[in-house]
């Protein structure tokens, strides 16, 4: 096993585990907006003087980070059990 095979450097971006991609924090990022997103589209569902219509395009973009979160979520799975199988 080459430690040039496992790195985090992003002078390796074909090894596909660079520096420079969001990871972690993009996922924690998009937990963030979802939650904000539907806490929004509530408060505007809610508030009778304000369009509702604001408050359904929040609903879809928060559907749309959903489905994102659990993309990313099952990429990571695949990608670790990917790793564990090399390990072996």
């Amino acid at each position: 096993m080459s430690p040039h095979k496992y790195t985090n450097s992003p002078q390796k971006p074909e090894a596909a585990k660079s520096a420079t991609r969001l990871g972690f924090f993009g996922l924690l990022a998009e937990i963030v907006l979802f939650v904000m997103a539907v806490i929004i589209g509530v408060r505007f569902l809610i508030m009778g003087s304000q369009p509702g219509i604001v408050a359904w395009v929040l609903f879809a973009i928060g559907a749309v980070l959903a489905v994102d979160m659990v993309r990313r979520a099952i990429r990571a799975v695949r990608r670790s059990r990917a790793a564990q199988r090399l390990d072996e």
